[in-house]
């Protein structure tokens, strides 16, 4: 059964080298090619010459099938690689290459193998040449060839491509995220504008009424020891329906009705709303005002200190020259913060001005 299947195997390649069937000649070079190409570099020839000399025994093979001397009862791989070092071993002959003599070069079957005469040889490799070179073309074989061509081509476009090296591209990304992480540290770590301090640091309470009841107390100053005018209660409720609706400046103007009225038990809050919302509308010159003539500072001392750091900060961001004056409030600040996240702030503050 299995001398049946080999003499198939057989007929199918050399009925397809017969008829030039590019199917078959793909299968013939996918299975025989790089047994030959081995099997004439361990005679020292390269790997190219192995392949030329693969093309060679196929021409040849054809060649000898119009005369009958291939035979399906030897491998056709056998035959095949018998004929390219045939040919190989005639080439060094004929270039006096003796380093490969005899009969030790060729393998050994069973069945003896037909060896074409080197007059043959030499015949079917000059054809081959003249076939290169456009020449000669009128051949019945010169088709063949032109498939063997096209195959070949084919088969290399299939390749996978080779591997490349990426290490330019690895070293560009490497450079490039390398770049990315320096300017990410310079810009992290760098001093950062008096501007971008203000713009940081800045809030104002949600407001006006749950910022003095946290002030305060619940009463917001009227208890049984003292009570506030109802006037105050009046206008710093109006002030903060204004402050909620983000009317600033109607707020400022109601808070101002406070010092108009001489309602002084209630000054030191409305010169505080004023001054923070005179931040809040680029006014830091009148929030300094403001906040210098608050006497109340057991309700407004610590958040006082704060805003005056950030009205100064603010100046600074309009008068370069006032950044060290702005640096002097922060630190004033923080010895004066008893809450310790207002005290990080304030020396984060620091940090970003002092660089």
């Amino acid at each position: 059964m299995e001398n049946l299947n080999e003499i198939s195997s057989n007929e199918y390649y050399i009925n397809g080298l017969r008829t030039g069937d590019e199917a078959v000649l793909k299968a013939i070079y996918a299975e025989f090619r790089q047994p030959v190409v081995r099997a004439v570099a361990a005679l020292g020839g390269s790997d190219a010459t192995g392949r030329a000399f693969f093309r060679y025994a196929l021409v040849e093979a054809a060649r000898q099938l119009q005369t009958g001397a291939l035979t399906t009862e030897v491998p056709f791989s056998e035959q095949l690689q018998h004929l390219a070092l045939t040919h190989y071993k005639d080439w060094l002959t004929e270039r006096e290459h003796t380093s490969v003599s005899g009969e030790e070069t060729l393998p050994q079957t069973e069945t003896e193998l037909f060896t074409p005469t080197s007059e043959a040889l030499r015949e079917t490799r000059q054809t081959v040449d003249f076939w290169k070179k456009g020449e000669q073309t009128e051949d019945e074989l010169y088709p063949l060839w032109e498939k063997l061509r096209r195959v070949e081509s084919r088969l290399s476009d299939e390749k996978p491509p080779k591997s490349k090296s990426h290490f330019a591209r690895n070293l560009f990304i490497f450079f490039a995220l390398l770049t990315g992480a320096w300017l990410v540290w310079l810009y992290v770590f760098r001093a950062k504008t008096p501007a971008e301090v203000y713009d940081a640091n800045f809030s104002l309470p949600e407001s006006i009424m749950s910022d003095l009841q946290h002030r305060y107390g619940p009463e917001r100053g009227n208890d049984s020891v003292s009570s506030r005018p109802s006037a105050c209660e009046f206008y710093l409720r109006e002030a903060d329906v204004f402050y909620k609706a983000k009317d600033f400046e109607s707020a400022q103007m109601a808070l101002a009705g406070i010092l108009e009225d001489s309602l002084t038990t209630c000054h030191s809050d409305a010169l505080y709303y004023i001054g923070i919302l005179g931040l809040q509308q680029e006014q830091p010159e009148l929030a300094l005002e403001c906040f210098s003539k608050i006497e109340d500072l057991e309700h407004f001392g610590e958040d006082l200190y704060w805003y005056q750091a950030l009205a100064f900060v603010k100046l600074a961001e309009k008068n370069p020259l006032l950044r060290d004056k702005a640096v002097r409030a922060i630190e004033r600040t923080r010895s004066n913060a008893q809450d310790s996240l207002r005290r990080a702030q304030a020396e984060k503050m620091l940090e970003h001005l002092s660089r």
